[in-house]
């Protein structure tokens, strides 16, 4: 059902609109009403899918933007108007008056009558049509034509008037007019409907703000957030909310306002604020805004989930296994190192146990329960790992992955994370490294957003990092901001009382693994592996330890199984 309001802008009219709208074939899925149009009329109660209006009348609905047809009046109306006035006796100047969008232009019908002048006198303003009408009669008309009001005021100023009459085919088409109105309105009403739903379910602050600063919407969450405002905030100035905002710069196009930090109460938010393009003065800006407390809240949740995806420490200090005290003042010495949040620089070569330490550093820290995360730096080209460190956007490169992707520092925060093998990385990783650390702060790559991090660094080396400074070859500046605290693991060959200790328990490992025969390995046999060198150190042994259990089919390992089970050298084998 389509309701109607139908502003009859004379008595006489009312029988016709009534008329036409019983004769419409759409009838019985109208509601309508017909209202007397007079002077200064009330327009702002009205309650209607569409309104029908003449003149001011429909000038003013407009300005009001409330969904209006315009009873039109033509030329034709106006000339028959024109033509019935001459009848009133001899009359030689006639004004038109009224408003602009039903009078303007009358004056071309003297083509008609060369004997005639008429006048045009077009308001857009109804308040200034009884000026009008006495100007008009100030210049010598002897008649005037308009609408009701204009004929009502001329009566009182004793000047002969004839009205302008819309006949029953403008009604009709009016009708017609404000159905499609009426159409269009409630799919607006539809849209607006489902955009205020999207909004109200947005876990932010949605504010919309015209060219002066003036709040026109705000979603829900803008009111739970705002608990001390007991009113509605459209209507405010932007500014009573947050007075730091240089709105008049956004509005004017000058300046977008992205990811800000702003105060609300003693609360602080992130706010963006871009201008909204249109010659409208209700497009001004957007602005969004969220709680940081809240922002902070859900990425500790994200950092979370992704620890929960495979992002952890899984080894502590008492993983490491040695017997000897050469290790163990290095494991003390790591112990002191968890309790600070200084970064970590740990010399060790290959096998000697890099990252069991720094998770066990890790997982003895107040970090713990953020994520771990390991990245082999020189597993990686120079531009894959630059975009698995700091993240990309969607677009930045060719092949980047819709939506973008977070980089391993952004996972990393509140925890930790191990770059291993630092001394393999470029010049440019490396100064982008050092603005990292210095900072706290990284940009993914295509953005120019900056994104704050609170992240604990641990690096790993097999190099000497200050030999690679003075060849060139590794910045000195950023040496000194990875080894503030430095870890100095011992080969095996250097720790070979543990090496009968750790041959034990690997193959306990092995046979409670595999179900293998072997379960120990003869002093003879012990004695070959403490003297044998270990160049890949106690990841070969773990190595050796498995291939010893698969190539032996007794209990009772000894010199010749061990012999074959040892690297070659030369002729020989493990010498």
């Amino acid at each position: 059902m389509i309701k109607i309001v139908f502003f009859a802008p004379y008595p006489e009219m009312i029988p016709v609109i009534e008329q036409v709208f019983r004769e419409r074939p759409e009838s019985e899925e109208i509601e309508y009403e017909v209202i007397q149009d007079f002077f200064n009329n009330r327009l702002d109660s009205v309650d209607a899918d569409a309104v029908i209006a003449r003149g001011f009348t429909a000038h003013t609905l407009k300005k009001k933007k409330i969904p209006c047809a315009e009873l039109k009046s033509t030329g034709y109306d106006v000339l028959y108007a024109v033509k019935r006035c001459m009848n009133l006796g001899e009359v030689e100047r006639i004004a038109v008056v009224g408003a602009f969008n039903m009078v303007y232009g009358a004056d071309k019908i003297e083509l008609f009558y060369p004997a005639l002048t008429v006048n045009c006198y077009a308001e857009d303003d109804e308040t200034k049509l009884e000026t009008a009408v006495e100007q008009a009669v100030s210049d010598g008309n002897q008649a005037i034509v308009g609408g009701y009001s204009t004929v009502l005021i001329a009566e009182r100023h004793s000047v002969p008037a004839v009205m302008i009459e819309s006949g029953i085919e403008a009604v009709n088409n009016a009708i017609s007019e404000a159905i499609v109105v009426a159409h269009l309105t409630e799919y607006e009403r539809e849209r607006q409907a489902e955009i205020a739903n999207i909004m109200n379910y947005s876990f932010q602050g949605i504010i919309s703000v015209n060219r002066r600063g003036i709040i026109t919407l705000a979603n829900s969450y803008c009111y739970t957030f705002m608990r001390d405002r007991k009113s509605s905030v459209t209507g405010l100035d932007i500014r009573e909310i947050f007075p730091q905002l240089p709105i008049g710069e956004v509005t004017q196009g000058r300046r977008k306002v992205l990811s800000e930090i702003y105060e609300y109460g003693r609360q602080q938010v992130m706010v963006n604020c871009v201008p909204v393009e249109g010659e409208s003065e209700d497009f001004g800006c957007v602005l969004t805004f969220q709680s940081v407390d809240q922002i902070q809240t859900e990425e500790r949740a994200l950092r979370r989930r992704l620890r929960d995806t495979g992002f952890v420490a899984k080894y502590r200090f008492s993983d490491i296994l040695h017997k000897g005290k050469c290790l163990e003042s290095v494991i003390q010495d790591a112990m002191r190192f968890s309790y600070s949040d200084s970064n970590v620089l740990i010399y060790g070569e290959t096998g000697t146990g890099k990252e069991l330490f720094a998770q066990s550093i890790h997982n003895s820290s107040r970090r713990k329960k953020n994520p771990f995360v390991a990245i082999n730096c020189a597993a990686l080209p120079e531009n894959l790992l630059e975009s698995e460190l700091f993240g990309y956007v969607e677009g930045a490169f060719t092949g980047a992955a819709k939506g973008g992707k977070m980089g391993f520092f952004e996972i990393a925060h509140k925890g930790t994370i191990f770059l291993d093998e630092i001394g393999d990385i470029s010049p440019s990783l490396q100064s982008r490294l050092l603005r990292v650390l210095q900072e706290r702060e990284i940009v993914r790559l295509g953005n120019d957003t900056v994104i704050p991090i609170d992240v604990r660094v641990i690096c790993a080396t097999n190099k000497n990092l200050k030999k690679e400074v003075e060849l060139g070859h590794f910045r000195q500046d950023l040496l000194y901001r990875l080894d503030v605290l430095e870890l100095n693991l011992p080969p095996l060959r250097e720790r070979r009382e543990d090496i009968p200790y750790l041959v034990d328990r690997m193959l306990e490992f092995e046979h409670e693994r595999t179900g293998s025969i072997l379960r120990e390995i003869s002093a003879d046999g012990i004695q070959l592996l403490v003297n044998y060198g270990w160049p890949g150190n106690v990841r070969e042994m773990r190595n050796f330890c498995e291939r010893i259990c698969i190539l032996c089919s007794k209990e009772r390992a000894g010199e010749a199984e061990v012999m074959q089970a040892l690297p070659a050298s030369g002729n020989g084998r493990g010498r």
